[in-house]
């Protein structure tokens, strides 16, 4: 006989997939958020994976930005002050200085 097992809900993922370590090789910080609309980023909070979105605008200080909605997602404004992080792939901050 085998034993039963305990197996995680559909959809649900262990903690440590739900969070999103800093990937230096892949993607890096930036921090001149002005230069970003149009650009699909991840948005870490203190660190911890909030969502992957497209930049949809951005202050001209670089403090604020807004995330375009996408699928139940809403268009969300966030703020430097509140912790927030902007992590990009390269090859997305190509693209965004090839607009330009």
């Amino acid at each position: 006989m085998s034993e039963t097992t305990a197996q995680p809900a559909a959809g649900s993922l262990p903690a440590e997939h739900r969070t999103l370590k800093p990937q230096t090789a892949r993607c890096f910080r930036v921090d001149d958020w002005f230069r970003l609309p149009a650009a699909t980023v991840e948005i870490r909070h203190h660190g911890t994976y909030v969502r992957t979105a497209r930049v949809d605008a951005a202050t001209p200080d670089s403090r604020m930005l807004w995330l375009s909605p996408e699928g139940v997602e809403s268009r969300v404004l966030i703020d430097k002050v509140d912790g927030y992080e902007v992590w990009i792939d390269p090859e997305q901050l190509y693209y965004t200085r090839q607009r330009r």
